[in-house]
């Protein structure tokens, strides 16, 4: 361990105030969470349906001014959807980013496509546009369909960063350069909900998000 882990470690201990494990989350039920978790169980709705999800569906949309908001299972059957969404097909390529959960690209292993790792910026952790714009300068090409893999022959469909530790992605550099290169732009804002990008809640300028 080098000396700037040590640091990095110390200041959180110091932080929290404490020598123990430190999770990366955990869960906190204030309030009426109990009830609210009791009065969904004797409704029986506690799948798919039920009024508690019309409601969560409705304040997460107007809470991040999103066009609109679904209910998913998990964050994986989210970014699954949402690539279907985007038009991404089997024996496609999407790239992504190297510092991730395996759940991005789960997700994209799931529709039957490949993912294509790239750098992070060390400013956000995310994406890094410059990493973005030189790969598909060097290994694709723009033809009457779509952006082209030149040495596969395999379409490239859409960029997927993730917003890591909720750092929003460079989402202006990162959305031009999929204007320009014809692709879709999903943000996995699995980690970054309350975030906001230059005003904007992260989620609500790609394409499609979870």
């Amino acid at each position: 361990m080098n000396n700037e882990h040590t640091k990095f470690i110390n200041f959180e201990r110091d932080l929290y105030q404490t020598s123990d494990y430190i999770p990366l989350h955990a869960p906190q039920f204030n309030g009426n969470d109990i009830e609210y978790v009791t009065d969904a169980i004797k409704s029986t709705f506690v799948s798919s349906v039920g009024s508690y999800v019309d409601d969560f569906e409705a304040e997460i949309q107007e809470y991040t001014q999103s066009n609109g908001a679904v209910a998913m299972v998990n964050g994986t059957a989210a970014l699954n959807i949402s690539l279907h969404m985007a038009g991404v097909q089997k024996d496609d390529f999407v790239i992504t980013q190297a510092l991730t959960f395996v759940a991005t690209c789960n997700a994209i292993a799931h529709i039957g496509a490949s993912p294509i790792f790239l750098d992070v910026s060390m400013q956000s952790l995310s994406l890094c546009p410059n990493s973005l714009e030189v790969f598909l300068q060097e290994n694709a090409i723009l033809d009457e369909l779509g952006c082209l893999h030149k040495l596969t022959q395999r379409r490239i469909r859409a960029v997927l960063p993730m917003h890591t530790f909720g750092h929003p992605a460079k989402l202006d550099e990162i959305n031009d350069i999929c204007i320009k290169w014809n692709l879709k732009l999903i943000e996995d804002a699995a980690e970054s909900l309350g975030s906001k990008y230059k005003g904007k809640h992260t989620g609500t300028i790609g394409n499609f998000s979870a």
